[in-house]
């Protein structure tokens, strides 16, 4: 029997997130929130830590955090202009 491999997305680089269509407006805002709260703990990490391994993850936990942000940010934005 053989295994099935699903196809490869179709667009590269894929997405490190994406937001749920429905998601509503409040539950949004509370994620948006913790993003913020985990985005500043990640900065005083990455101005504490002095091995450049650590620095490195911080700034990749930033950029993905970032994004994550900037998506539910939009997200919010397009719920605020079909209200």
């Amino acid at each position: 029997m053989k295994k099935v491999v699903p196809d490869p997305p179709s667009v590269f680089p894929i997405p490190y997130s994406t937001i749920i269509a429905d998601l509503p407006y409040e539950e949004a805002k509370s994620h948006a929130t913790i993003v913020m709260d985990s985005l500043s703990n990640t900065v005083k990490q990455f101005i504490a830590a002095e091995d450049p391994a650590q620095r490195s993850t911080h700034l990749e936990t930033l950029s993905i955090s970032a994004v994550l942000l900037h998506a539910l940010l939009a997200h919010m934005k397009t719920l605020e202009a079909q209200a």
